[in-house]
């Protein structure tokens, strides 16, 4: 005997953001970036920080590249503190867009 049957796996979404980042030359949290596990469509992703006047001090639309705290890019670091992010991307099994936004806190 022998049985067959299709099994459809739905992959969720599974993501971490976090709140704090430390561009100070160690090899520790050198980059603000969220982690994507699954889920999501690496092709439609956007992330853009803010400071606390509304500025865009960074963007990216590749979800393997993040924030150094610097701006513009690669040039001054920022000053110590809060700054706002907004994160746009699409969900694979539903094609769903998702935002989300927080902040982080850039500490030296």
């Amino acid at each position: 005997d022998s049985f067959a049957t299709v099994i459809q796996v739905n992959e969720e979404v599974i993501y971490y953001i976090p709140n704090t980042f430390t561009p100070d030359g160690d090899e520790f949290n050198q980059t603000f970036q969220p982690v994507f596990t699954s889920g999501f469509d690496p092709y439609d992703y956007h992330l853009t920080v803010f400071n606390r006047w509304g500025e865009v001090v960074f963007e990216s639309y590749d979800a393997m590249f993040g924030w150094d705290g610097t701006y513009p890019s690669g040039g001054e670091l920022c000053q110590d503190g809060v700054y706002v992010w907004k994160i746009e991307f699409k969900e694979t099994k539903s094609d769903k867009r998702i935002v989300e936004q927080g902040h982080v806190t850039l500490l030296k």
